[in-house]
């Protein structure tokens, strides 16, 4: 069995984490008209992506677009 990545309440959800990374990562890639390895550097890059692996805040459980849009307010410099 491997080990859990990411946990939240004592579960494993590493793969949920996995599929946001995912999702968000392909909505950047179509917004600013990246190739798929020029979004996840983008994302990897950034302090929501820091955030979203704090799992205890619960920022994988919204949506990829509601992360998206935390993305790029803070690429714009806005508070979200």
């Amino acid at each position: 069995m491997t080990e859990a990545v990411y946990t939240f309440n004592g579960k494993d959800i590493t793969m949920n984490v996995c599929l946001q990374i995912r999702a968000v990562v392909n909505i950047i890639q179509e917004q600013l008209n990246l190739s798929f390895e020029d979004a996840m550097l983008e994302f990897y890059r950034s302090e929501t992506y820091k955030t979203l692996q704090q799992t205890e805040n619960a920022l994988w459980a919204e949506s990829p677009e509601f992360i998206t849009d935390m993305f790029f307010a803070e690429r714009e410099g806005r508070e979200f």
